[in-house]
């Protein structure tokens, strides 16, 4: 064979290599009853402290600790994951907590018990956020990781929609513990399914090295960044105005998303509203990741700036309802679909700018910094946002989360 006929024969091997769409690992399937389970519970937190005599204050404490246990849990998780080079034990884990906080939270009796036990289910739930990010990557080839933890997370996140259409349909006839209870159970199979689908892959991921940060759904009702895989972190100088504008974004994230449960049941509308709104966020969201991240090209900034405008459209039509009550649910839907829509434009292209403006050997320490700053805001977004309503009502928080966004646009222009 000539030398010409070879390097045909390689180059034709490595272009249908990269033309090649892997199989999806079973393993992920194993994530199904789990996020089904989640995402019905996520809601009840909220509409449990309200019912035990809680307030929009409660709420936002709760949001608050739960957000700040969930980040400590994913780096601490993530951490020992790396030493010990394990991850399924770490996944088990993540997946046996959710039966056993979920039926501990249906005998509780005071607000106080609640927030302490979602506190720690929050941390020991983190466990699932980090290491199956790089389980994911030692089940696909290098080339392959965008499309493997696509996939993972669009299996994860269409779980997390059936648990939500579940809970609207099941919320008619049981109460929360009920509820509780009934999630408690339809997570169970999958720590069996876990043991015997996960299989472990004891070896070392650099996480410096990962540049597939675009791919990924954030399914949680609180919006609170999941992709933690990156433990060190850089303040680069091309990001630090990045970094600044996207600390008030989260901001008003937790501002918003944290309190509109609490709007909705305020104003006398059931537990199915508020899974009907949650189901508009999370299904628009899911429906429009795809589309987005094939179509944003070179355009980042530019669809970024698009996603921001989008949440701010969010936030002025529910306050729009505020101001005309007889409309506030439709508005409230139209609301919480937008801020769906427009993550898929903000998770995608935010990650993406951040991968690019960093140095090729700060890439993992920049996403770092920017999951530990996201955070932040979140938290410190959350923990306002009770007293702001508990002082000016919603209007005064929805309206500080608006020029929190303005403000955001300001600097990423800059």
């Amino acid at each position: 064979m000539s030398q010409r006929v070879a390097v045909a024969v390689r180059n034709a091997t490595v272009a249908n290599r990269y033309r090649y769409i892997p199989s999806i690992p079973g393993w992920f399937y194993s994530f199904v009853p789990f996020k089904v389970a989640t995402g019905g519970s996520s809601v009840l937190v909220s509409l449990y402290l309200l019912e035990l005599g809680g307030s929009a204050s409660t709420v936002g404490l709760t949001f608050a600790l739960a957000s700040l246990a969930s980040m400590l849990g994913a780096l601490f998780w993530g951490r020992l994951s790396d030493r010990t080079l394990r991850r399924k034990p770490f996944i088990l884990l993540g997946f046996a907590s959710v039966p056993v906080f979920l039926a501990l939270m249906a005998f509780v009796k005071t607000p106080g018990q609640l927030i302490a036990l979602n506190t720690v289910y929050a941390f020991f739930l983190a466990s699932t956020l980090s290491v199956p990010i790089a389980l994911v990557l030692r089940s696909v080839r290098k080339h392959s990781w965008d499309y493997g933890i696509g996939k993972f997370n669009e299996v994860s996140g269409w779980g997390w929609v059936l648990g939500l259409v579940l809970g609207f349909f099941l919320s008619r006839f049981l109460t929360i513990p009920q509820l509780l209870l009934t999630f408690a159970a339809i997570s169970v199979p999958s720590i069996f399914m876990g043991k015997a689908m996960v299989r472990e892959a004891p070896v070392y991921i650099n996480r410096r090295s990962i540049a597939a940060f675009g791919n990924y759904v954030v399914e949680k009702a609180r919006y609170f960044p999941s992709f933690i895989l990156h433990t060190n972190f850089s303040l680069p100088r091309e990001l630090r105005w990045f970094y600044l504008a996207f600390f008030l974004f989260w901001v008003s994230a937790g501002l918003y998303f944290p309190q509109m449960p609490v709007l909705l049941t305020e104003r006398g509308f059931g537990r199915e509203m508020v899974y009907l709104a949650l189901i508009a966020n999370s299904a628009v969201a899911a429906l429009n990741y795809t589309r987005v991240s094939m179509n944003m090209g070179e355009n980042k900034g530019s669809t970024l700036g698009k996603g921001l405008l989008l949440r701010a459209g969010a936030v002025v039509t529910v306050m729009m309802g505020l101001f005309v009550s007889p409309v506030l649910l439709p508005l409230a839907l139209a609301s919480y679909a937008l801020a769906g829509y427009s993550w898929t434009f903000i998770g995608i292209s935010s990650t993406a700018i951040v991968s690019e403006k960093a140095g090729e050997k700060e890439k993992g320490s920049a996403m770092g910094t920017y999951n530990v700053i996201s955070s932040a805001g979140y938290i410190t977004g959350s923990a306002l946002s009770g007293a702001l309503i508990s002082g000016v009502g919603f209007g005064g928080a929805f309206g500080l989360g608006l020029l929190l966004l303005g403000g955001s646009l300001a600097l990423l222009r800059r």
